[in-house]
């Protein structure tokens, strides 16, 4: 009795002189806060789709700051009743508890309380570290006391909120209840708030992912403290008090769409720099359509590991899993590997992005990173540059062997290229050509207009790669990126207009204010009437040639223009088209070049990626059909003569630059012209 009573008469005594000689000691050497944006929290910055959707984030911690008006009563009560019931009435030092606590530590002649206060607790977090010292609780009452007098207690709460630790990486209330209930905490109930609430004084002790006995019984003691202080009824407390902790999987990912929040974050880390990124809160809107990407994830997964079945690979993707291996230095796996990105060819944004087949064993984003023969897919760039030369769609070409010198001098030999089944056509239009992907014809086209100028107009296409001005050039022996192949192509999707690719819409800063818009670029590479064409010759692709399968086995019959592409070791197949607002490319190979197997063209491993990620687009978007630009027409032809067909003829309808459609009639095949009516010039074709 007698230590109590000098306790109790002592310690008030003593802790004014503490406090008065503590600011001497360290008034000039402790943080002296002045505005509550001084003590602004990191923030995690979140990225959104098209349609305002979460795709992920990125942050240092996981933190959602939050106003305390956001912030229902029920839950601050709650935080309350747990830490610092008196909150509203002290200085930022409970006398009364910390000469409890005082008395309770000399009995026991150890600390066994510290009687913290939020804002204590709060000047920890700010400035101070862990280390359970007394000259760590010391600063701790300064800085509560210079906290509380440079700032409302309203002011002090939010700051609280928002920074303590609740476990499990969630920094801050908002981001807790997100982490254990997938909700926002105005939405959490009773026992939810309370289990919360339980949390910030042992994070780890009471984690209810780890311990879950130890979270209730924590969580009980919290309700029944709200009891006590009539924030809650006795029929709420029982509801409360008998309900399971009730912890979901909240917070995390759904995993989609790692590829392209990295790339969005390399883009924004260039623009704002890593440190506003990770801790400054932006809202990084993007051009990404989840729903698509999810899509493109799944079409390109499922047929990796059809593939992977037909051919009894020693390595596949479930064996490397099996194994705990990852993947090497440079990023490559062992497992056969596919590529996608897709684009709105009208504004250059990027709808979906697969860089691998997982990000957890390979950062390494083939979609943007891996600069890889485009075989066949590079043949329309041939094409084009043809067209835009005079060329056109129903001109005849001898399908024939041909040998080219390999050098100035003819002791180098010559170059002989093969087609695909070492069998030739003889005289063939240029649309058979391309839809066939016959490599004669592509070759001699090449010979005529020159390397130099394919490759050049390749580059104003925004190819960057390698691209040797060889006559091999026509086959595709340059390199390329899938997003560089679905930019190209989508200028021939534009009527001729280049839209620079870009995946960023706006950034905001955390208080919603816009610091950052995306402005896109756009170049014409060819008229549009030479791309009407060309879009022309490449939708007979998908209609008659190597993309038929599209059709015929997988039931894709929206109108469509595109071209399979394969190297002559199988090690790099591709698929890339178009419909009219969405262009994509589609890559499957292995990271080390190796075969995928003898027979396995583009049109077998990529186009059923390519066809299934179009199907989910035209569902979502609706059919449309392509439009002809003023100063084209369309005529049925024979695709044996190029001349216009009767109803004999095996024939398809062309695209032509007006004034350059044929005016004879097949002499080869029978029977009367076909009767054609006249288009209209904004008729879909």
């Amino acid at each position: 009795m007698k230590t109590f009573l000098l306790t109790l008469v002592i310690v008030p005594l003593v802790m004014g002189a503490c406090l008065y000689g503590l600011f001497l000691i360290w008034g000039n050497h402790l943080p002296v806060p002045s505005t509550a944006e001084e003590l602004q929290p990191s923030a995690r910055s979140v990225v959104y789709d098209r349609n305002g959707e979460v795709v992920g984030g990125y942050s240092t911690e996981n933190r959602s700051p939050i106003l305390l008006a956001q912030v229902p009563p029920l839950a601050i009560r709650s935080v309350l009743a747990a830490e610092d019931h008196r909150f509203y009435s002290h200085w930022g030092i409970n006398t009364i508890a910390f000469v409890r606590a005082a008395l309770r530590n000399v009995l026991a002649r150890s600390v066994t309380q510290g009687a913290s206060t939020i804002t204590m607790q709060l000047a920890r977090n700010l400035f101070l570290d862990q280390n359970r010292t007394l000259e760590r609780k010391l600063k701790e009452i300064v800085l509560a006391v210079r906290i509380e007098r440079s700032f409302s207690k309203d002011e002090v709460l939010e700051l609280y909120l928002n920074r303590i630790y609740f476990g499990e990486g969630a920094y801050g209330i908002q981001a807790a209840a997100r982490r254990y209930f997938n909700k926002d905490v105005a939405d959490l109930k009773p026992a939810e708030t309370a289990m919360l609430a339980g949390l910030p004084a042992n994070p780890a002790a009471f984690s209810p992912v780890r311990h879950p006995q130890a979270a209730l019984a924590r969580r009980n003691r919290v309700l029944y403290a709200m009891r006590g202080q009539g924030v809650l009824s006795d029929t709420e407390y029982k509801a409360a008090i008998n309900s399971p902790l009730g912890i979901s999987a909240g917070g995390s990912t759904s995993g989609a769409a790692s590829y392209f929040l990295e790339y969005v974050r390399l883009l924004t880390n260039a623009t704002r720099g890593s440190h506003e990124v990770y801790e400054g809160g932006l809202k990084i809107y993007t051009t990404l359509d989840l729903r698509l990407q999810r899509a493109a994830e799944a079409a390109l997964e499922s047929q990796c590991r059809k593939i992977e079945a037909d051919h009894l690979y020693r390595d596949t993707f479930e064996s490397y899993r099996e194994g705990g291996s990852h993947g090497g230095e440079d990023g490559s796996t062992p497992y056969l590997q596919a590529a996608l990105v897709a684009i709105e060819p009208q504004t250059g944004k990027i709808l979906a992005m697969v860089g691998g087949r997982s990000w957890q064993d390979s950062r390494f984003n083939r979609s943007v990173q891996a600069h890889r023969q485009p075989g066949s897919s590079f043949k329309p760039f041939v094409y084009a540059c043809v067209l835009r030369g005079g060329g056109k769609p129903n001109d005849i070409i001898v399908d024939e062997p041909v040998s080219y010198p390999m050098g100035a001098l003819a002791s180098m030999g010559t170059w002989s290229p093969k087609n695909f089944h070492n069998e030739y056509e003889g005289a063939i239009t240029l649309t058979r050509a391309l839809e066939k992907s016959i490599n004669i014809p592509s070759v001699k086209l090449l010979s005529r207009i020159g390397p130099r100028t394919v490759v050049d107009f390749a580059r104003t296409c925004g190819i960057k790669g390698d691209m040797p001005p060889y006559l091999s050039l026509a086959l595709g022996t340059g390199e390329v990126t899938p997003l560089e192949m679905a930019s190209a192509y989508g200028a021939f999707d534009n009527g001729g207009i280049l839209v620079e690719p870009s995946a960023v819409v706006k950034v905001e800063d955390r208080n919603g204010v816009v610091i950052e818009q995306t402005k896109r670029g756009a170049t014409e590479v060819l008229d549009e009437r030479t791309s009407a064409v060309l879009v022309g010759m490449m939708r007979a692709v998908l209609d008659h040639g190597t993309g038929y399968a599209a059709r015929k086995d997988m039931g894709f019959t929206a109108p469509a223009a595109g071209k399979t592409g394969t190297t002559d070791d199988y090690s790099d197949t591709w698929f890339v088209g178009f419909v009219p607002h969405c262009v994509c490319a589609v890559w499957v190979g292995f990271d080390e070049k190796r075969t995928i197997g003898g027979g396995m063209t583009g049109a077998k491993t990529a186009l059923p990626i390519w066809t299934e990620f179009m199907k989910e687009y035209v569902a979502e978007n609706g059919e449309q059909d392509f439009n002809l630009p003023e100063g084209v027409d369309t005529a049925t032809i024979c695709t044996v003569t190029g001349q216009l067909a009767n109803v004999g003829c095996p024939s398809a309808e062309a695209v032509f630059v007006s004034g350059q459609e044929p005016r004879a009639y097949c002499s080869v095949h029978g029977g009367a012209p076909v009767e054609e009516e006249e288009p209209t010039q904004d008729e879909g074709w």
